[in-house]
């Protein structure tokens, strides 16, 4: 498995959900064992379904097909072919997903390891390497059944009227007729087709989303004349010809050009009529990204970027699996190896796959790919139209796209042959996948690149300490990058490397003392001193709150009152711009009270700090300053991460206030000074790996300061100033921090020494919640004595950190110990528990 076959099909097909199912005793029939959403206590098993005479030679082992569940139509992957009829009636597959498509031998490897390894099915394994939109290209339609079975008149008033609709306008789809409707028809459909009133009908579109075409413009042979008269035309043909020569001859686009020439139609019009373009109605090409301005430049490198170079690039040229941990300080030039590495892959045809946390950080990292690789990147994420998306994906498949960029997803795009992947930031918890399949990036990028043979290349400031563990422990390479790089303007292939940059310097405020002093407000004396000699000097400044809102809960003075969330039970944040008090976890919304609810006294007042009361301060304290926000509030319809962005890079700011949004990997020339208002925010919450995150944000937040030039100050405001965390960020010590922390995690069992799973169950009734996780607590005993499993230690069950969220309680049961994850997969526990092996979060 994969591949066999029992291909290719276009158009839509339509399927009546109350068709009959066929005789699985025909001797001549094929049958599928497909999976599919379905879970169980098994996790392992498959849907039998016949396969119809129109799809045989369509069905592949490793494809996907659509199949009948429950009430629907969903897709499923044929996990095996065979002609040994069940012993039950079974349903027919309905259609192909995507014609020709089967998950290769180690994609299906890498599928079942996910499967294994998380204790998921092979259904939500497969998930991430589905192509994009697979799942949605079934739409529902509504038809009456004729004649009807009852009378209109015996209908409720709501059915009424949508059978009266439906008679007017005949089949229509499921979003029409809520549309024309008013309503989600929730009830009213499944009681209609209960009754035999009216079809559900699924119809289906086989095959990729529509293709965008549009016109393409190429050069013809005609020798090109003086069009030093026609100037606009003149501009026209220069740009052409440097697109085309970046474009390796592909034709490009009409609009493109004139969005980068900046004139009407005319101009091109005019060249065509002299036949010195072609225009012609075409796909149009894979979304990548490009640059007008590409870098040709060789970039010199120091003596410790070189020796880090010499032994990525002898992996390189062994093209056997290896994997190496490129630990340099910020601004020590990890990108730049990156690209050097990237570009010997493309030089032998191989495909490179370059992850980052966030999504905002693609666009960042894209301008320097597209300066060096120019229409060869793109870049691939969630929040992309789907058609976009599909497109990007086929043209990794087919190798049009040689680089790809992007979050955890993009590392499931299917490139040929791949050479390298690279994880930046390789510490960041967000490479955790959340929802099912939970797989954690570096574990599935380990097994592709194996695969594959290539090289996987993590970069980190500040790396996981398990990742470090393994580094010096001389499991994987360990390249290190003390040193800051400083601007090379102009530089050219001669001379000595860059000269370096000193770290900034960082201070810590015991801001326990500055109460004590009588200062009350966010701003410490020595900050507020610093932000005012940035200012002066024309510099810019990032001020640093890991929390959104202006105060974190709103209170009482007379009688103790706070407002929370009546769905989660924690505190709302005050929000003054909307006006709200909202709750960050389930996104409850009411306006702020005036009066107090309990005692009905208007002594209501806002306590704690968030990005906007840091705001709100600093336009105060420093009213001439151009103050910026950035946080997720902000990010609302034309407001970008990128024109965000592009305001701190052309310095249109002078105080950029944000969250860690602004602390992964930006890199902001002209910031001289950051102010983090509070250091320990993550650092006590009861978490093993609390202190770690401490520690990575501070140091990530240092790194944004003094990256072209030196004198660069930081500034930790801290009430905890002697925590080991804390003291290693403001010494820039990873090593001393790493230290520290691994003894801790030894002495505690905690991973790397160890592996855990956290199980999870939500439920609206506490009573049950409660005693289902007693229940699951018990038989996790009982199974870990029948198979011997003496090394598991269970934790709880107990109430989880966030007890409630949405109206659901939660209950944990935490697993610690080498075969945890063992004991998990083995006990078959049932479906609405979530399982996390090796979580990145115990909160």
């Amino acid at each position: 498995m994969p591949p066999d076959s029992l291909s290719s099909s276009t158009g839509s097909f339509s399927v009546d959900q109350s068709s009959e199912p066929n005789d699985a005793l025909n001797p001549d029939r094929w049958f599928v064992d497909v999976a599919t959403e379905l879970r169980t206590r098994e996790r392992d098993r498959f849907l039998t379904y016949s396969v119809p005479d129109h799809l045989r030679e369509d069905v592949l082992e490793g494809g996907l097909v659509w199949v009948p569940l429950r009430n629907g139509h969903k897709v499923g992957v044929v996990v095996r072919a065979h002609r040994e009829p069940p012993e039950f009636e079974v349903r027919d597959v309905q259609a192909i997903v995507e014609p020709g498509f089967q998950f290769t031998e180690d994609q299906w490897q890498v599928i079942e390891w996910i499967s294994e390894e998380t204790v998921c099915t092979l259904y939500d394994a497969a998930l991430p390497f589905f192509p994009p939109a697979a799942i949605n290209r079934a739409v529902e339609h509504l038809a009456l059944r004729d004649p009807l079975p009852v009378s209109v008149d015996q209908l409720t008033p709501a059915q009424r009227e949508l059978v009266l609709f439906l008679q007017r306008r005949g089949e229509v789809s499921l979003d029409v007729a809520r549309r024309a409707m008013g309503r989600r028809l929730t009830s009213i459909i499944p009681t209609l087709a209960k009754q035999g009133v009216l079809n559900r009908i699924v119809r289906v579109r086989a095959g990729a989303p529509k293709t965008r075409k549009a016109r393409l413009v190429q050069r013809t042979s005609t020798p090109v004349p003086d069009l030093r008269k026609s100037p606009a035309q003149r501009r026209a043909m220069e740009v052409l010809q440097r697109r085309l020569l970046l474009s390796d001859g592909h034709p490009v686009a009409w609009s493109e050009l004139v969005r980068h020439i900046g004139v009407n139609d005319r101009a091109l019009n005019e060249l065509r009529r002299k036949d010195l373009i072609e225009i012609d109605q075409a796909v149009v090409p894979q979304p990548t990204v490009d640059s007008d301005h590409p870098d040709a430049r060789v970039v010199r490198l120091s003596e410790t970027q070189h020796a880090a170079w010499r032994r990525i690039h002898a992996s390189l040229r062994e093209s056997d699996f290896e994997e190496m941990l490129l630990h340099g300080v910020t601004g020590s030039g990890k990108t730049e190896l990156y690209l050097r590495a990237a570009a010997w892959c493309l030089s032998r045809g191989q495909g490179v796959i370059m992850l980052v946390p966030e999504i905002a950080l693609a666009s960042q990292i894209s301008r320097r790919i597209a300066s060096r690789f120019p229409g060869r990147a793109a870049i691939i994420h969630s929040n992309l139209p789907e058609s976009e998306r599909y497109h990007i994906w086929d043209g990794v498949r087919d190798g049009r796209i040689p680089i790809v960029v992007g979050p955890r997803s993009a590392l499931f795009s299917p490139m040929p042959d791949l050479g390298l992947v690279v994880i930046d930031e390789e510490h960041d918890p967000s490479y955790k996948q959340a929802q099912i399949p939970r797989y954690h990036t570096r574990d599935v990028a380990r097994l592709i690149v194996r695969n594959h043979n290539a090289l996987l290349l993590m970069g980190s400031a500040t790396p996981d300490v398990s990742t470090y563990q393994r580094a010096i422990s001389g499991e994987i390479q360990h390249l290190r990058l003390p040193e800051r790089i400083g601007h090379q303007p102009g530089v050219g292939s001669n001379g000595s490397g860059p000269p370096s940059l000193e770290l900034p310097q960082v201070d810590v405020v015991d801001m326990r003392e500055e109460l004590r002093n009588g200062n009350t407000g966010l701003f410490s004396r020595d900050l507020t001193e610093l932000i005012n000699q940035t200012l002066e000097r024309e510099e810019q400044t990032i001020l640093f709150l890991n929390r959104r809102g202006s105060a974190t809960f709103i209170q009482c003075r007379s009688c103790g009152y706070v407002a929370e969330c009546p769905l989660c039970d924690i505190p709302l944040v005050y929000h003054p711009d909307r006006r709200r008090a909202i709750c960050h976890r389930c996104n409850y919304q009411e306006q702020t009270p005036t009066r107090c609810p309990e005692c009905e006294l208007m002594t209501i007042s806002y306590y704690g700090s968030g990005t906007q009361r840091v705001e709100r301060e600093a336009r105060k304290q420093f009213p001439d300053a151009r103050v910026l926000r950035w946080d997720r509030d902000v990010i609302r319809g034309n407001v970008t991460h990128e024109s965000l962005m592009n305001q701190v890079l052309n310095r249109d700011v002078d105080i950029v206030i944000g969250t860690q949004l602004i602390a992964k990997g930006f890199d902001f020339p002209d910031v001289m000074t950051i102010g983090v208002i509070n250091a320990d925010g993550q650092l006590h919450l009861p978490d093993f790996r609390s202190g770690e995150r401490t520690f990575q944000l501070l140091m990530q937040v240092a790194g944004r300061a003094g990256r072209r030039t030196a004198g660069s100050r930081v500034i930790f405001q801290s009430y905890s100033p002697n925590h080991y965390a804390i003291q290693a960020a403001a010494e820039h010590d990873y090593e001393s921090f790493a230290d520290e922390e691994l003894a801790f995690r030894r002495l505690h069992d905690y991973p790397p020494f160890s592996r855990m799973v956290r199980l999870l169950y939500r439920n609206e009734d506490a009573v049950e919640c409660e005693a289902a996780a007693r229940e699951l607590a018990d038989d996790l005993t009982v199974e870990a004595e029948r198979a011997g499993l003496r090394g598991v230690e269970l934790l709880g069950p107990t109430p989880a950190f966030v007890a409630r969220i949405r109206g659901y309680y939660q209950w944990q049961i935490i697993l610690r110990g080498p075969d945890a994850r063992q004991l998990v997969a083995d006990a078959g526990i049932a479906p609405g528990w979530l399982i996390d092996v090796d979580p990145m979060s115990m909160i």
